[in-house]
């Protein structure tokens, strides 16, 4: 269910979709294109500029109103509360919702001309999200002229990525006191039949990712079959190995709505292993048994990113532009605004901001997703999932 957190203005109803419309894709990495300044976006161009200092942007802020910030994390309440309290006065509402919900309210938003949110924090591996959002001008980016030359290479440009995760493999600490499989291939054992859980992909962008990734690597899946089974795989016609390999994973898997749902399989051991992103690590910390497979053949998971962006219509500009500073660290990083995502399970987009994981990315057996191909594959990712789904 979609949460909102500050002040209370009432929602719009937002239709069913079917399932296949709820098709997440690949991403949008922070590649390309200038956000030194806010230019001509759907006709309009925003007056904010990137050189203002925090104390302009918030005399200018007051007077305007509520600041509506959309998100698909709840760790966004947490640099509310903090935000309100630096900045007196200032009130932020922040609405929660899941990854595709978030993008189609965003659309109809700007497609109706209501000016429903301001910011927009979304995680930026759909296709729907930089076709329908980046792509269009719904959301642009912001970033302060301060802040930008501190933020790593690809983290700023058309989207400003702001934190990196990973959709990752974690497993039972409480059933498991090492890691229980060494080959990606052994959850298609059967002794993992109903114990392996995953969000479903056509409702998470970063399952979804990692998915459509593997297909991109049929040959690392095919030489880790064979080292595992001994023989060649039987492929059928028109099919290929990442195909079967998911075919098999989905006999075994029970499926969820989020992440949320496979982190409490995992820690009350519905679940052996799951899916999730790997921010819920954070979670390890106040006493879940859950633990992230790092190293696996070929492959554990997909690097993803988080993006916050401005909605280019937005009637409180100032606002948005210092809610979106403050979430970046401020200038020297040390803002508080960055820190509720500065967590186990992440890695830091700014040069200047430690990583919140002691592992290095690069260490970790991840894919990172090419996006042009996830949303070239759109069509038989759908067919495939609406059919695998069907069969559970």
């Amino acid at each position: 269910m979609d949460r909102v957190y500050g002040k209370t203005r009432p929602l719009k109803i937002v239709t069913a979709m079917a399932l296949t419309l709820s098709l997440v894709l690949s991403g949008c990495t922070a590649s390309g294109g200038s956000a030194d300044h806010i230019g001509e976006t759907r006709g309009q161009t925003l007056s904010v500029p990137t050189d203002i200092s925090a104390k302009e942007l918030y005399d200018k802020a007051l007077a305007e109103d509520t600041i509506i910030v959309y998100t698909v994390s709840t760790r966004t309440v947490d640099v509310k509360e903090s935000f309100e309290k630096e900045y007196p006065g200032l009130t932020v509402e922040v609405r929660d919702l899941r990854s595709p919900n978030l993008v189609d309210e965003v659309e109809a938003d700007a497609k109706a001309h209501t000016h429903g949110c301001d910011v927009v924090m979304c995680n930026d591996n759909s296709g729907e999200f930089k076709s329908r959002l980046v792509d269009t001008g719904i959301v642009v980016p912001y970033i302060p002229d301060d802040i930008k030359g501190k933020m790593k290479q690809g983290m700023v440009g058309d989207v400003v990525s702001f934190l990196n995760e990973a959709e990752i493999l974690f497993y039972n600490t409480d059933k498991f006191t090492s890691v229980p499989i060494k080959n990606i291939w052994e959850l298609t054992d059967d002794k993992y039949k109903g114990r392996i859980y995953m969000p479903n992909p056509l409702q998470s962008f970063s399952t979804y990712a990692f998915a459509g990734a593997t297909f991109d690597h049929d040959e690392k899946l095919l030489n880790a079959y064979k080292s595992c089974m001994g023989t060649e795989p039987d492929i059928p016609d028109g099919s290929s190995v990442a195909e079967e390999f998911w075919t098999k994973v989905s006999a075994n898997a029970v499926f969820t709505n989020s992440s949320d749902e496979v982190l409490e399989a995992l820690n009350n051991s519905e679940a052996d292993m799951g899916f999730l992103v790997s921010s819920k690590l954070r979670y390890k910390e106040v006493g879940y048994g859950i633990e992230p497979v790092y190293n696996l053949t070929p492959f554990s998971g997909c690097r993803t990113s988080f993006a916050v962006m401005m909605a280019s219509e937005s009637e409180h500009q100032y606002g948005a532009a210092l809610f979106i500073r403050y979430l970046l660290g401020e200038a020297d990083g040390q803002g508080e605004g960055y820190k509720p995502f500065s967590t186990k399970g992440t890695w830091s987009a700014r040069t200047d901001v430690a990583d919140g994981t002691d592992v290095n990315v690069e260490d970790i057996d991840l894919i990172i997703p090419d996006q042009d191909q996830l949303i070239a594959r759109k069509e038989k990712m759908t067919k495939l999932w609406t059919k695998l789904l069907k069969e559970k």
